[in-house]
């Protein structure tokens, strides 16, 4: 029902107080269907939300780029001429906690990052969604603005990593400039010989890392992630991390951070899989995976 449609059924009514008028300014029932269409309208134009579906005709590619815009996957499927695209780098399968998933794969010797062509000793690749400049609204922030962003993550038991870097999420600037570092990343990482899952965040010219969890407890199990940032010169990020299986549990509050820059456009995320492929490549898996569901990203 539009709100002319709820003016018109307001007319219908009389007021018992003043019987001889009717409208809008005493008809208590469409002042109710107001209020209640009115802060849904609102709460809708302000978050984006993203769940596979399997009863549907519609791809794992089709459904992102419906709720998320129609560039806004970052795929090697695009550029490889190995299989003429064939292989799906994203995929909807059930999932027996979730009900469904979306699963995203990449090949160690045979994915690139889009179409850059790295020089020796900084090759990477990537399988990624993510906000970009025609996106919906909320996907994008600006100065002095704030994101709610939530999902579900589970990483696939055989993921192996390595000393070079692995993402999963990132907070990421769209700008003219100070935009290469990102804000904040959810990365896997080698840290003094250990692998860990860790946060990873940069303000101005500092910067720093935050343990979340051992590799090898944080895999195989649906993590939920909640992400609240407030961009500005003097901003904050708080993290959490929870287990569905209520083993891992984390919760962290950044603040003073830099988390808007001179020649920022707007702040974006993204989640996939992110890594460097510049050394000890050998050390990764042929082929890794991870699933995500249940994406929310609010602005306010």
């Amino acid at each position: 029902m539009t709100l002319v449609s709820l003016f018109q059924f307001s007319l219908c009514f009389k007021s018992p107080r003043a019987p001889q008028s009717c409208g809008v300014f005493v008809c208590p029932f469409f002042w109710l269907f107001f209020s209640l269409f009115f802060s849904q309208a609102v709460w809708s134009a302000k978050t984006v939300e993203l769940q596979a579906n399997l009863d549907t005709k519609l791809s794992a590619t089709d459904q992102i780029k419906a709720s998320f815009g129609k560039y806004s996957i970052e795929s090697p499927k695009h550029f490889e001429t190995h299989d003429s695209g064939k292989f799906e780098h994203i995929r909807l399968v059930e999932d027996k906690e979730l009900e469904s998933a979306f699963v995203f794969y990449l090949r160690r010797d045979i994915d690139g990052d889009r179409d850059k062509k790295w020089p020796k000793g900084k090759e990477r690749q990537r399988i990624e969604i993510k906000g970009y400049q025609s996106s919906p609204d909320p996907m994008k922030a600006g100065n002095a603005e704030n994101h709610q962003i939530e999902w579900y993550l589970k990483i696939e038991k055989s993921f192996r990593i390595n000393k070079e870097f692995c993402h999963f999420f990132q907070l990421k600037a769209v700008g003219t400039k100070n935009t290469d570092d990102p804000l904040l990343t959810l990365s896997g990482v080698m840290d003094h010989g250990e692998p860990q899952l860790q946060l990873q965040w940069w303000s101005g010219h500092d910067s720093g890392r935050v343990f979340l969890v051992d590799w090898e407890k944080c895999k195989d199990k649906w993590l939920r992630c909640e992400c609240v940032a407030n961009y500005s010169k003097k901003g904050s990020i708080h993290f959490s991390l929870f287990s569905l299986d209520g083993k891992i549990k984390f919760k962290k509050q950044f603040k003073n951070l830099q988390t808007w820059r001179d020649g920022f456009d707007f702040i974006r995320p993204k989640w996939g899989i992110y890594r460097s492929l510049a050394k000890e490549k050998n050390r990764l898996n042929q082929q890794d995976q991870i699933w995500m569901n249940n994406f929310s990203i609010r602005k306010f």
